[in-house]
């Protein structure tokens, strides 16, 4: 895997998400991870019914309760840990997961997404 460093783990609180930019061919690519329950997921921020990121603000991804991952156009709802929409016009499908990995207190995605 040839790995793109993203942040330290502790960069992102628990229960809380964070955007991050990427370069890819001359432009930016938007992905968000999430920590719950010391788990981090990290998803495209690119919502499956329309195609549009997910946030209206910075680093705002997740519910009021903060148990999902919550699109602001629609109001969709998806999983934490698998990206499945459970609420919202685009149920049944999912959010792409990047793949990831943590060295140490270091998080990681896969460069080539």
């Amino acid at each position: 895997m040839s790995n793109h460093h993203l942040c330290n783990v502790s960069d992102i609180e628990e229960e809380d998400s964070k955007e991050f930019f990427i370069p890819k061919d001359e432009k930016e690519v938007s992905i968000l991870a999430v920590k719950k329950d010391g788990m981090i997921s990290v998803f495209l921020n690119n919502c499956p019914h329309l195609g549009v990121p997910m946030n209206l603000e910075p680093n705002r991804f997740l519910d009021v309760e903060k148990n999902f991952i919550m699109c602001s156009t629609h109001g969709a709802l998806f999983k934490i840990d698998d990206g499945e929409c459970v609420h919202g016009p685009c149920m049944g499908q999912n959010l792409t997961q990047i793949p990831h990995e943590i060295r140490g207190e270091e998080l990681f995605i896969d460069k080539d997404l």
